[in-house]
């Protein structure tokens, strides 16, 4: 399709570029355009459905990693109702990976999620990678999950938690179908493993947890800074 001369003679126009495709060939259409551009490509679809479905069709041709899917909030900015965690920490995931695209790259959303006003800051921060071998010292790693907007409770039970027990640190990264355990030896983590939140007990052990913050608005220096003038 890429060398197709249709293909060509459209690329070839001046913008803007119009032209159309059937709904099942759209994730296609837009593998192959990144590709012939060797760029980022951004996808705005109709709704989230729509955005999920040219996600999973683009993945086909161009994989897992050059793909990503960024999410509407919930509910309306002016209903005065926040993200929940798994959805600000996919949105987080998404611009992360956005930034740092090179080469072919899509990124799909559903136009509601295009419409909305964004966190300038929205994606720079870097993820907590957590496996075992690492020096953290429990406490340290606590204030670095409340930065990332994580609420500390007696038991990780849902997404955007965490729990910290003696040498033991449970969170439930906002990605992560389940939550993970970290056993500590003073400041080196021992092990690392995921649990079931509704029993809390281990069902393996992982290579590794990747913790996306929870919030948009993370209380960076300069965002503290800001607060106290304004107070």
């Amino acid at each position: 399709m890429i060398q197709s001369e249709a293909f060509q003679a459209l690329l070839a126009r001046p913008a803007p570029r119009v032209a159309r495709a059937e709904v099942p060939g759209h994730g296609y259409v837009v593998a192959a355009l990144a590709e012939a551009l060797e760029a980022p490509v951004l996808v705005v679809a109709p709704g989230p459905r729509e955005a999920e479905r040219i996600a999973r069709g683009s993945a086909a041709f161009l994989g897992d990693e050059q793909v990503a899917l960024f999410p509407a909030w919930e509910a309306l900015p002016g209903e005065g109702i926040s993200p929940s965690p798994e959805i600000a920490a996919r949105r987080a995931e998404a611009a992360h990976r956005a930034r740092r695209a090179k080469g072919p790259f899509i990124l799909a959303m559903p136009v509601v999620a295009g419409l909305q006003r964004l966190v300038p800051s929205l994606g720079e921060h870097e993820p907590l990678h957590l496996r075992a071998g690492q020096e953290f010292a429990p406490d340290r790693l606590a204030e670095m999950l409340v930065d990332l907007g994580y609420t500390r409770t007696d038991l990780a039970f849902h997404r955007g938690e965490f729990a910290l027990r003696g040498g033991i640190l449970d969170v439930f990264p906002g990605t992560a179908p389940r939550p993970a355990r970290l056993e500590f030896i003073g400041d080196e983590v021992e092990r690392v493993r995921e649990f079931a939140p509704s029993s809390q007990i281990s069902t393996g052990p992982v290579d590794a947890v990747t913790v996306y913050a929870v919030r948009e608005l993370l209380p960076g220096a300069d965002v503290r800074e800001r607060a106290a003038a304004a107070i």
